[in-house]
């Protein structure tokens, strides 16, 4: 057979008439951008968190994300393009826990301690219940609400009781709710609407704390007992048109949007929020993704309807799962320990005061179960490390009453506050995630060290732990509990400096880029959404916080004062700061 030759010249003349033709073929196969952000430091949250330019956005979605000049080729005549000026872009912040819905708190008295409110004695709350009073013109047998206040913080260090309120408010049914929510102090007029009184048993799961050496009660309400107020009936208030809802919730979207909130959560919904956050996001009037948490005590109402779905996120709406309170609070001395306060619980009279369950094993058992068996994520509020061995039990006890396996359901332990070491490596085994809630530091460390000793205190939110044991933590503010701001949020997580400037468990400190990883992709994978949101990676959702600072680099101290420029959810603006 003969040989075949290509003269080398001829090779070179097929090279160059190659480059002559496709030299000029735009990499991105002709797609042009709907909009690109560019010249800004990107932090993309990746598996590797790498860092870029520049990000080009089309129909909603990340197209690409790279330097200025790979993201210039996706420019078109129509592409809207921004100048980021050196400044950084974040994913979008996913909340890990919060109260949505908790705006109605309009109609009630912040009575909370600075830096949320204004209080810091007892007479400072009966002048703000006054204050509130004369403003809306409240009438004698109406009832007055506050919310926010906080015994460690007053100067009396102590629980308000219902003398406190009985001489500035005779005629009025007047309550006052501990800034956990857990707790509740009533004054004489709503006690007695109530039929609450010295013959009054304590209800499962609560307890009506009484004066020393008597049964009768001081006001002070905890967990369960409050329950026992009869507040229906008794004011009769204007009920908002479902269009004043609506406005509500634009503005209540906003506000979230302003903290570079993208994905939030209602950490405890009631069957009428999620029949109005259907309506209005079949009316598409959301804006950014809400994750309902359906109150446990309404889910049979769901399964049984056909217009609601667990798990479907669409028009930016989705009932996320169902929500269980098996605790109370540690500022509270409510929380379930498995060790003993250090210091005098109210209605605990004996030396082993451990805190309240606010369910039996058996109820816990059967709720985990009904969950599972219908294909329902699990959200359990759980501060104490007993009622988290509570959990563990219910979700074994699933496992083995179904013959299944608990990994991939991605129970949530809500909080988690006080987790043990070994009750993580539970977590990591049976795939269980852990919603921290590092602002405990600043606002209770001091408290919770007083009250659980210096070794429990340290080990509250352990995010750092919680990444060596491969266990995904997400971190939150459970607002209104705590202030919205995500990046207050992030500096407690990376600074965990209490109110005292103490450091609460320093081994339990990120670095910033685990903090924003908390808040961001573990949120995205709290919610089974990780493929679609949570980074800055081509296909995902254009879901963009862009700050004033830098967070990486910037001192420590500072990252609280970093200030939410603009928000963008599915490559549209939703918040820009005036």
């Amino acid at each position: 057979m003969k040989k075949i030759t290509i003269p080398i010249a001829f090779l070179l003349v097929c090279i160059l008439l190659y480059s002559f033709i496709y030299k000029n073929e735009p990499v991105n196969n002709g797609v042009t951008a709907d909009r690109i952000l560019y010249n800004g430091k990107i932090v993309t949250v990746d598996s590797v968190n790498s860092i870029a330019q520049a990000v080009a956005v089309k129909d909603g979605k990340i197209l690409a994300v790279g330097t200025n000049s790979e993201i210039n080729k996706y420019k078109g005549d129509n592409t809207i393009v921004e100048d980021l000026k050196g400044k950084t872009l974040v994913p979008g912040f996913i909340d890990g826990h919060s109260h949505f819905m908790s705006f109605g708190r309009k109609n009630a008295v912040n009575v909370s301690a600075p830096p949320v409110g204004p209080v810091k004695n007892i007479a400072d709350i009966i002048s703000e219940l006054q204050k509130f009073k004369k403003e809306h013109n409240i009438k004698d047998g109406e009832w007055i609400s506050g919310y926010g206040y906080d015994p460690d913080q007053l100067a009396e260090k102590r629980h308000p009781e219902k003398e406190d309120l009985d001489a500035a408010f005779p005629n009025n049914p007047v309550t006052l709710t501990h800034v956990s929510g857990h707790l509740t102090v009533a004054n004489s007029a709503a006690l007695k609407i109530s039929g609450i009184d010295a013959n009054t048993a304590d209800p499962a799961g609560g307890v009506i704390v009484r004066k020393k050496g008597s049964k009768e009660p001081t006001g002070l309400l905890q967990e369960h007992a409050a329950g026992l107020l009869k507040r229906r009936g008794t004011e009769e208030r204007k009920q908002p048109t479902f269009e004043e809802q609506l406005e509500a919730l634009d503005e209540q979207q906003t506000f979230y949007a302003s903290n570079g909130i993208t994905t939030a959560q209602d950490g405890h919904s009631g069957f009428e929020t999620v029949v109005l956050l259907s309506k209005a996001a079949a009316q598409h009037r959301l804006f950014i993704d809400i994750e309902a948490l359906a109150g446990y005590q309404i889910i049979d109402k769901i399964l049984g309807s056909s217009e609601y779905k667990f798990g479907d996120l669409k028009d930016h709406f989705k009932i996320a799962g169902f929500k269980l309170i098996a605790d109370g609070s540690p500022q509270g001395k409510t929380a379930y320990f498995t060790k003993p306060y250090l210091t005098d619980v109210p209605g605990c009279d004996h030396d082993n005061c451990t805190g309240i369950p606010t369910v039996t094993q058996q109820q816990f058992d059967d709720a985990i179960l009904k969950g599972y068996k219908n294909n329902i994520q699990t959200f359990v509020h759980c501060n104490g490390d007993a009622t988290i061995d509570m959990y563990i039990h219910a979700i074994k006890y699933a496992d083995s009453a179904l013959h299944t396996t608990s990994l991939g359901r991605r129970s949530v332990v809500i909080h988690s506050q006080f987790v043990r070491p070994d009750q993580l490596d539970t977590y990591h085994n049976f795939g269980i995630v852990a919603a921290l809630f590092s602002n405990h530091a600043f606002f209770w460390g001091d408290t919770h060290t007083q009250n659980l000793g210096v070794e429990r205190a340290s080990f509250l939110s352990p995010l750092k732990t919680a990444i060596k044991k491969q266990v995904v933590a997400t971190n939150h503010t459970d607002y209104g509990v705590t202030p919205l701001n995500q990046l207050f949020l992030l500096w407690t997580s990376v600074a965990r400096e209490s109110r005292t400037g103490k450091i609460i468990g320093a081994s339990e400190r990120l670095t910033p880029i685990e903090g924003l990883r908390a808040i961001t992709i573990n949120g995205a994978y709290e919610y089974f959404e990780e493929k679609s949101k949570g980074s800055i990676e081509k296909g995902k959702l254009a879901d963009f916080a862009i700050l004033s600072d830098d967070l990486l680099t910037v001192p420590t101290v500072k990252i609280k004062d970093i200030v939410v420029l603009e928000t963008i959810k599915e490559g549209k603006t939703i918040y820009l700061k005036k």
